[in-house]
């Protein structure tokens, strides 16, 4: 279920009112994210799946959720994390001491970092820009690139070619594909 807090004009607290809910795990929900402008929210449940809705609904009008995406994750049994990038296009899953990165374009398992830490993964997080993703266990802080993301970005990219653009938009596009490709070329040679 998610939940309105209401204020006054003045700022005084008025109600705490419910709004909707996001159904379809058939098990208890582990954790929950937000996109950057809270029109996304990604879930991860015990049932194995892991959702993205589309939030951005006028829900005093009657509109629900929109589930974009479901996908199945590898779960060990323990307490599962998730992570949604600032556009919405990758989730990134932490279950135990492993990290699991998805496309939410595609809902496929990109690729997985595993034994990040002695114990378990305690937090995780996408920087503002979606570059990178950060994850906290055992006393310290753990920076990836987020390879996934550049991955989609040239994906969305030549989906958006495919359609009539003006000559600006096309050219910062192609740049675009070029500048992700050029940054996986690199990682890859490492």
């Amino acid at each position: 279920m998610v939940w309105e807090v209401i204020f006054s004009k003045s700022g005084e607290f008025q109600e705490i009112k419910r709004v909707f809910e996001l159904s379809g795990h058939s098990s208890g929900v582990y954790d929950v994210a937000f996109d950057s402008d809270s029109s996304h929210i990604a879930t991860v449940s015990k049932d194995g799946t892991w959702k993205l809705f589309n939030i951005n609904i006028e829900y005093k009008k009657g509109e629900t959720p929109h589930l974009k995406i479901t996908g199945k994750y590898q779960q060990a049994g323990n307490h599962s994390l998730i992570a949604l990038s600032p556009n919405a296009e990758v989730v990134a899953i932490a279950t135990g001491n492993s990290l699991a990165f998805y496309s939410t374009l595609t809902g496929h398992h990109d690729y997985t970092i595993d034994n990040i830490y002695s114990g378990s993964i305690t937090s995780i997080l996408f920087d503002a820009m979606g570059k990178y993703v950060l994850t906290g266990g055992d006393r310290c802080i753990r920076v990836f690139h987020n390879v996934t993301g550049y991955r989609c970005s040239i994906e969305t990219a030549k989906e958006k070619l495919k359609q009539h653009q003006t000559s600006a938009t096309r050219e910062r596009l192609v740049k675009l594909i070029e500048d992700c490709e050029a940054f996986l070329d690199s990682i890859e040679k490492k």
